[in-house]
């Protein structure tokens, strides 16, 4: 659940503030920083996050979302640490748009990095140790009916 909450108020935060998130994504690689891909990513960058996010809160596809909420991490991590080779450690990093104003904090790009690998561990005991199936779309806190003798 607390991976699904940090991704839920992340995507949240974001969605919010768009005029925001599309200017994060400007300060990509200039690889990546095409304004079109910058547009694309800053529109449905927090939509996968909300929706992956309320998925896990809820537990549906748990495993699933497990593996998405993975390589989201993965990318956040390759960003950040590609911030941080370019000397902006100290950064506000906006992860959270303007859930950040909201609750009064900033984070730096160094604490968003730790916060990025505490949440690729929590994805990794989600698809490790979460019951069920990868597949499983049923919810854990929803049973099974039992038949009828």
């Amino acid at each position: 659940m607390l991976l699904g909450l940090i991704l839920a108020v992340a995507g949240i935060g974001k969605i919010l503030g768009e005029n925001e998130t599309f200017k994060i994504f400007l300060t990509l690689p200039k690889v990546l920083s095409i304004p079109t891909l910058a547009e694309a990513a800053s529109t449905w960058l927090p939509r996968v996050e909300l929706i992956v996010g309320l998925l896990l809160i809820i537990g549906v596809a748990a495993k699933l979302m497990g593996f998405l909420s993975l390589a989201l991490t993965a990318a956040f991590i390759g960003n950040n640490s590609w911030l941080l080779s370019q000397g902006l450690g100290y950064e506000p990093c906006t992860c959270f748009g303007v859930a950040d104003r909201i609750f009064q904090g900033t984070l730096s790009t160094t604490g968003a990095l730790y916060v990025d690998i505490g949440m690729l561990a929590l994805a990794m005991i989600i698809i490790l140790f979460y019951p069920g199936k990868l597949l499983t779309i049923r919810p854990l806190f929803l049973k099974p009916r039992k038949e009828a003798d």
